[in-house]
C-alpha cells in the first residue's frame, strides 16, 4: 500500500469485511477496498480531478468515526430554518431523530436497520454506481460505509411537505473521517421534495465527510432536491450522487455551497427513460482558504431527453472555485436536448476559477450547447450604484447579491427559496462585515 491509502486501516483484512453481512454486501465492500488500495486517493494526474488535490488529507492524523456520538448542542447551526417540513437529523450518517409523522406509502430508515433486518428490501439499489474503479472516492465509502438514511417512496404517492435531512459532521475530539450511505427511491409517478443542509458542529476539529447517495426514479416519478452545504473551514466534505431516471421521470436539483476548506459536489445522472428531464442548477461563494469543486457528468443513454446544467460562482481573494460539467449523448439518444452553462465572478487579485465544460456526442439529430464565462463586476454598475449613494463595498455587495440570486430561482417559490436567499444574504454580511437594506 502506498500512503495515499492510510484512510484505510493497515490492518484491515479484506477476508473478513462484511464477515457478519450478506454475501452481496461484502462484495461489494471487497470491491470498494480492492480499488482503492490499488488506486490510493485520486491525485491531480486523474482527470476528472486534476484541479481538486487531495494530498492534503494523507498530513492529517484522521481516525474513522466509531459511531458512538449523539446530537450536540447547536448541531445544526448553519443549516436552513424551514417551516412545516419531515425534519430528520443525521450526526456523521446516523439518523438521530426521524420523523413520526410521514404519510402512508412513505418510509424513512436508518440504511444499518435496513441491512440488519430487510437487506433484500435494498439490494437491487444499493451499489449500483456505474462505475466503481472510476469513483476512488465512491470505492472508499463502499468500504467503510457505516450508516446513512434511506427514503422509500410508493408508487404514485406525493409528499404533503418537503423532507429536510440536517446532515451534521462532528469530530469533537480530534480528526475523524466519516462514509455516511444513503439511498432515495421513488416508485412509479411519485412526488417528493427533498432539501438537505450539510454543516458541521461547533468546536468540531478537523473532519472527512466522504457521502455517496443513490437515487433512483422510477417512470414519471419526480425529486426535487435542494442541497445547502455550510461546512467549516476545517472541514472536507466531498459527496458523490449517483441519480438514474426512467422513462418521463423529472430530477430538479439545486445545490448552494457557501463554506469549506475542500467541498467537493460531484453528481452523475443517467437518462435512461425516453422522456426523462434533469435540470442541476447550483451556486456557490468561495471565500479565502476556501476551495468548491463542482464536477457532473450527464449521461444521454436513450433518444428524447432533455438535460440541463446551470451554475454561479463568486471567488474572494484566496479562494478557488472548479465546474467540469459533461455531456455525454450515446448513438441512441437522438433528439437530445442538453445544455450546459458555468458563470463566474472575481472579487479580488488572488481569486482563481477553473472551469472544463464537454460535450461527448456520439448520435446526429441533437441540440446540445455549453458555455462558461469568467470575470470581474462590471466597473460601470458600481459606479451607478454609487452615484445614488450607495457606499463602494455595499454596492459590491448588491451586485454580487443579484448575480447569485438569479440562479437561486431555480428554486420552488415561497419559504424554499426565501431560505436559500436568506442563506446568501448571511455569507454576503460576514463577507462584509456589514449590513444594507434587502
Amino acid at each position: 500500500m502506498t500512503e495515499t491509502t492510510d484512510l484505510i486501516p493497515r490492518t484491515l483484512d479484506a477476508a473478513a469485511l462484511g464477515a457478519d453481512e450478506p454475501a452481496w454486501l461484502a462484495d461489494l465492500r471487497r470491491a470498494g477496498l480492492s480499488v482503492y488500495r490499488e488506486r490510493g486517493l485520486p491525485t491531480v494526474k486523474v482527470e476528472a480531478w486534476k484541479y481538486t488535490n487531495l494530498s492534503g488529507l494523507t498530513k492529517i492524523p484522521f481516525t474513522q468515526d466509531d459511531g458512538a456520538l449523539g446530537p450536540s448542542d447547536g448541531a445544526g447551526r448553519g443549516a436552513l430554518d424551514l417551516p412545516d417540513v419531515h425534519q430528520v437529523m443525521l450526526v456523521n450518517g446516523r439518523a438521530v431523530s426521524l420523523p413520526g409523522d410521514l404519510p402512508a406509502g412513505v418510509r424513512m430508515v436508518r440504511l444499518s436497520h435496513l441491512l440488519a433486518t430487510e437487506p433484500e428490501t435494498v439490494r437491487p439499489h444499493l451499489g449500483q454506481i456505474a462505475d466503481l474503479s472510476d469513483a476512488p472516492m465512491g470505492s472508499l465509502n463502499a468500504a467503510l460505509m457505516g450508516d446513512g438514511l434511506v427514503i422509500l417512496v410508493a408508487p404514485g404517492v406525493a409528499l404533503d411537505k418537503p423532507i429536510h435531512v440536517v446532515s451534521v459532521t462532528d469530530a469533537p475530539d480530534g480528526a475523524r473521517h466519516v462514509h455516511p450511505r444513503h439511498l432515495v427511491v421513488m416508485g412509479e409517478g411519485a412526488d417528493a421534495t427533498l432539501v438537505e443542509s450539510r454543516v458541521t458542529a461547533p468546536g468540531a476539529a478537523e473532519s472527512l465527510s466522504n457521502a455517496v447517495t443513490e437515487i433512483r426514479l422510477e417512470a414519471r416519478a419526480r425529486l426535487r432536491h435542494l442541497r445547502l452545504v455550510n461546512v467549516a473551514s476545517e472541514a472536507v466534505d466531498l459527496d458523490l450522487t449517483e441519480t438514474t431516471l426512467d422513462a418521463d421521470a423529472a430530477y430538479d436539483a439545486f445545490t448552494l455551497t457557501l463554506g469549506g476548506r475542500l467541498v467537493r459536489n460531484e453528481g452523475r445522472v443517467r437518462l435512461r427513460g425516453t422522456g426523462a428531464e434533469a435540470r442541476l442548477h447550483g451556486a456557490y461563494g468561495a471565500a479565502e482558504g476556501h476551495h468548491i469543486d463542482t464536477t457532473l457528468v450527464v449521461d444521454h443513454a436513450v433518444a428524447d431527453a432533455i438535460s440541463d446544467q446551470h451554475f454561479k460562482g463568486v471567488v474572494d481573494a484566496g479562494g478557488r472555485g472548479v465546474f467540469q460539467g459533461k455531456v455525454i449523448v450515446r448513438r441512441d439518444a437522438q433528439r437530445t436536448d442538453g445544455n450546459q452553462l458555468h458563470q463566474a465572478l472575481l472579487l479580488a487579485r488572488g481569486a482563481e476559477v477553473d472551469t472544463k465544460p464537454e460535450l461527448e456526442i456520439y448520435a446526429d439529430d441533437v441540440k446540445c450547447s455549453h458555455g462558461a464565462t469568467i470575470g470581474e463586476l462590471d466597473p460601470d454598475h458600481v459606479f451607478y450604484l454609487m452615484a445614488r449613494g450607495i457606499p463602494e463595498s455595499e454596492a459590491r455587495a448588491l451586485l454580487v447579491e443579484a448575480f447569485l440570486d438569479d440562479v437561486v430561482e431555480a428554486v420552488p417559490e415561497g419559504p424554499l427559496r426565501e431560505a436559500f436567499l436568506g442563506a446568501v444574504r448571511v455569507w454576503q454580511a460576514r463577507r462584509h462585515a456589514a449590513t444594507w437594506e434587502a
